[in-house]
């Protein structure tokens, strides 16, 4: 937590909202799209159009604040995105106005004056990456540089090539259109040599020479590519001459741009940002919050309309970050741009043989040592840039919050486009997004080493910077059917520091939302009704899997993803050394605690790491390694002595990553016969196996053939250390036209899953349920139970566009068979309760120490039992079903002298009938007023026998009842 500066609760009369629950109070907007939109605030009685969809919404400043006030808001948000220029007229070319700027702060300035006379403070894009430019250039004659790379031929005689590239002209993101300057080209003449039966070919850093000054740079004017904004031409590189160099027969040309952004590794850049700040306080802009969406540095927000042959071939690589590289790694890297050699992948199409098709990549050697080390060079180069740019604009964030006297929400995700969601597979003319739950034969690109490139691949790591954090990859259509985005927000929710994460969704018709807005209540992502029964928390597992963060820099072909599961939480290996506690053979984060630690592919464990994980197992947990054993440590050093140690196995590694294997079978024994065997889809690097040789008192549990490909050692204290060298795949999706499911039967098998022990002969394991079951089942911290009917059978048919056509969207419908939306049980075990309920989507309920409901959501619903003991809590009045029942404890972080102590909200007519037990002896209900947490007019209740009866009419439908002690 940030000592220095407190949180900005909305405190209100009966309850307070600090937290995640602040996150409750609601905002009012103005999007822009363009400058002149700015310059029509200056008039508050100027109407001004702010659809953000095709649905026109038309206001004044005037306007905004007035609405604002009269429903308790407190913030204003002004901010530009240009991804809603698709439903107005937007910018067309670059801003004139961006809030580095003078006159931008003159007029925001005015702007917060007027707000404030209706008591609101500004939440602005004032400290994003891609905000921050033009007048950081100016004043202090520094920018962003990228530098883009092709591979070519060179004639070893005379010296000539030509190599011909798309330069880039414009990019544009959501905060709008940029455009890039050309800064020349350089070039380089190196040797290669391949290594015969891999994808790789030797380049020695010793054999680059530079040639710049022969080249030359041919434009043809009338060859363009567009795509919606961006915009390319096709230039020839070319020259000859330096014939003294001797037989280097290859070239790598550098394109190298100017763009209009900072230099984030400069000595200058966070003093900038400081005046910035400076510049803001100091006009009397009073600020609430920082707008924060899509937190990386300068790109284009095309997905796959930039490449070079196939490859995203641009890095950003300004001399402050070779400086800071080479000061960290060794001088050899101070010019950083004849490295790139080593980030080129599959530009062989000058070749004339079948490597021209290939992936192909460049090494510092021929050895598995020197060929794993070119791929730490280039985990550490995207390291460095994440961290890097989280660094500088954490430190700024923590100034802004110093001049502001409080913290400063910003609540967002920081990338643009996802993996899996923005994957590319090849399927001809059907909808891709059923397609995207599995590595298949088809699949072609991942967008991860774009946001690798663009400083946001790392979503643990902005976690830093965002509050709470969040996600949308389940956007654009994408229904995420095996809820790992939901994983993911549970994930990075309980690492921040405010411990509540979304994993959001969009682009599908209304009914389909709903029901994935039923798995984020279920999961905890969605807060509201259901995040008052479960305490604001997200669910909990014992699983904890090492996110693949550097599978990206062994070959950028592939996503930030090995499989797509959601039964367990994600962590970078880097979160989990600065927030895990080992505590016996568990790991503690927080209010989680964790069994079983999972590498997916983790080429480069810190010896941190792996030190963690041998304590773990000697302590009694498990530890399942799967993929490739790791060479070298994050350190440089050897991994495979103390790797090989702690899993009780023997490994040499080749020069290639593992083998190849497609269309074989894993088979399983021993400790894990009742696993099903599995198929190795492809032949690409995340499907290959590794064989290892057992040592003594290893157990051998899955074979290829006559390899051994899974092992498993046992410890004194029970401890588990397996190692799988293959893939385990699971996807309930059943995008395959099956259900795959080797995590989930493996880590059931190893005791992952285990009963509660309290009901005799059944597993009540909320995730052996959800894997095997109708429903979702999540349990909490707190106690609390959700159960939710699956979306993983409901196929992508649809278009997945933000606004919605209904008329189109009620013929998807009409063909789609989707499932009840009932969640219909008896007597069902979950987590060492019996439960029997019927109602509509998620249902949240808890019990309290004495085994009795304390706090339950659900809708279309009015009792459940629980234990043998009914609880009939509600009639319905009139005819409609009840929407909703809610009620829980006001949590004790958010109650205030005289306020609430009890909340309760009903959606429909009904008579609400609930336990004295969940009332003080002596008490009053209030409704709540205009503004959050207000009092309003006192509602009246009787009581019958043991029950407090409430008569909820319609004025009361959808509002929150308080419940406050007599006399307080």
């Amino acid at each position: 937590m940030n000592n220095e500066a407190p949180e900005n609760t909305y405190r209100a009369e009966l309850v307070s909202y600090p937290g995640a629950y602040g996150f409750e109070i609601g905002k009012s907007a103005i999007i822009l799209v363009s400058d002149q939109e700015l310059e029509m605030l200056s008039d508050p009685d100027r109407v001004l159009n702010l659809s953000l969809t095709f649905e026109k919404d038309e206001a004044s400043l005037r306007q905004v604040c007035e609405q604002a006030k009269a429903a308790g808001h407190r913030t204003l948000i002004i901010a530009f995105d240009h991804f809603f220029s698709q439903y107005r007229p937007g910018q067309a070319g670059p801003r004139r106005y961006t809030p580095d700027m003078d006159e931008y702060v003159q007029r925001i300035a005015g702007i917060a004056r007027f707000a404030q006379g209706y008591g609101l403070g500004l939440e602005l894009s004032l400290l994003s990456p891609l905000e921050v430019g033009p007048a950081y250039r100016a004043r202090t004659g520094e920018c962003g540089v990228w530098m883009q790379y092709r591979k070519g031929l060179r004639d070893p005689k005379t010296g000539a090539f030509s190599v011909q590239v798309w330069r880039h002209k414009r990019w544009a993101n959501n905060k709008g259109v940029v455009e890039l300057e050309d800064a020349g080209v350089r070039v380089f003449a190196f040797r290669e040599r391949s290594i015969p039966g891999t994808p790789y070919r030797v380049v020695d850093p010793s054999d680059i020479v530079e040639i710049s000054e022969t080249a030359k740079v041919e434009v043809f004017s009338n060859v363009q590519a567009r795509a919606g904004d961006f915009t390319a031409e096709r230039i020839r590189v070319y020259g000859e001459g330096r014939t003294d160099i001797g037989d280097l027969n290859r070239v790598l040309v550098i394109q190298v741009y100017r763009s209009p952004e900072m230099d984030y590794f400069s000595e200058k850049a966070l003093p900038f940002l400081k005046s910035l700040v400076d510049m803001y306080a100091d006009a009397g802009v009073k600020l609430n919050a920082l707008y924060s969406d899509e937190m990386h540095i300068q790109q284009d927000w095309a997905y796959f309309n930039h490449h070079e042959h196939g490859e995203f071939a641009m890095r950003y690589v300004t001399d402050s970050l070779a400086r800071r590289y080479a000061q960290m790694y060794g001088d050899q890297y101070r010019d950083f741009a004849r490295y790139l050699i080593y980030f080129v992948y599959a530009q062989e199409d000058f070749a004339n043989d079948l490597s021209a098709r290939q992936p192909v990549m460049h090494v510092f050697g021929a050895t598995p040592e020197a060929i794993r080390e070119t791929a730490l060079f280039r985990a550490r180069y995207y390291r460095l840039l994440q961290d890097g740019v989280v660094d500088l604009f954490v430190a700024a964030k923590r100034y802004a919050e110093q001049r502001m006297g409080h913290k400063l929400e910003a609540r967002a995700h920081a990338t643009w486009a996802e993996s899996p969601t923005v994957d590319y597979w090849q399927v001809g003319q059907e909808n891709m997004n059923r397609h995207k739950y599995e590595y298949t034969p088809n699949f072609v690109w991942s967008v991860t080493v774009h946001q690798a490139a663009s400083a946001c691949y790392d979503y643990f790591r902005w976690g830093d910077f965002l509050t709470g954090n969040g996600n949308d990859h389940s956007e654009g259509g994408w229904l995420d059917r095996n809820y790992y985005g939901l994983a993911l927000g549970c994930s990075t929710g309980i690492l921040n520091e405010v411990p509540y994460s979304y994993a959001a969704h969009w682009g599908s018709p209304q009914e389909i939302s709903q029901r994935h807005w039923w798995l984020q209540c279920a999961y905890g992502t969605a807060g509201g009704y259901h995040g008052r029964v479960q305490g604001m928390q997200h669910r909990a597992v014992e699983v904890l899997m090492l996110y693949p963060l550097d599978l990206v820099a062994v070959e950028e072909r592939f996503g930030s993803w090995m499989t797509q599961y959601g039964y367990a939480n994600y962590i970078t290996q880097w979160k989990l050394l600065e927030q895990g506690k080992l505590e016996g053979g568990a790991i503690r984060i927080g209010d989680y605690r964790f069994t079983t630690l999972v590498a997916l592919f983790e080429p480069f464990p810190s010896r941190k790491t792996l030190e963690l994980m041998q304590k773990m197992v000697e302590a009694g947990g498990r530890v399942i390694w799967s993929g490739p054993p790791p060479v070298l440590t994050a350190e440089g050093e050897p991994a495979l002595p103390l790797w090989q140690q702690i899993f009780g196995v023997r490994y040499t590694p080749a020069q290639n990553e593992g083998i190849a294997a497609p269309g074989r079978v894993v088979t399983f024994s021993g400790t894990l016969k009742e696993v099903a065997p599995q198929t190795i889809l492809t032949d690409f690097l995340v499907d290959r196996i590794y064989p290892v040789q057992a040592e003594p008192g290893t157990e051998e549990v899955a074979h290829v053939g006559e390899r051994v490909v899974g092992t498993l050692r046992r410890t004194a204290r029970g401890g588990i250390a397996a190692f799988l060298g293959y893939r385990p795949r699971d996807d309930q999706s059943r995008s395959l036209g099956h259900d795959a499911r080797n995590w989930f039967e493996i880590l059931s098998a190893l005791g992952a899953y285990s009963p509660t022990g309290k009901l005799p002969g059944v597993n009540d394991n909320t995730e052996c349920l959800s894997r095997t079951g109708q429903y979702l089942v999540t349990r909490f911290p707190n106690g609390a139970i959700a159960i939710a009917p699956h979306t993983r059978d409901i196929v992508e048919d649809w278009s997945g566009g933000f606004a919605r056509n209904r008329q189109e969207d009620e013929r998807v419908l009409q063909r789609l068979k989707l499932p009840s939306e009932r969640v219909e049980v008896k007597d069902f075990a979950v987590n060492g309760h019996r439960v029997t309920v019927n109602a509509s989507g998620t249902v949240s309920f808890r019990v309290d120490e004495r085994g009795e409901l304390a706090a339950f959501c659900g809708s279309d619903c009015t009792q459940i039992e629980i234990d043998g003991q009914r609880y009939h809590f509600a009639e319905r009045l009139g005819e409609n079903p009840l929407a909703l029942v809610a009620w829980a404890p006001v949590a004790s972080e958010r109650r205030v002298p005289g306020g609430a102590v009890m909340e309760i909200q009903v959606h429909g007519a009904a008579r609400l009938m609930l336990s004295e037990n969940l009332f003080p002896l002596q008490f009053q209900l209030f409704l709540e007023g205009a503004t959050p947490g207000s009092k309003g007019r006192e509602v009246p209740f009787r009581r019958e026998g043991n029950r407090v009866i409430i008569e909820v009419s319609p004025e009361l439908s959808g509002r929150w009842i308080f419940v406050v002690v007599s006399g307080s």
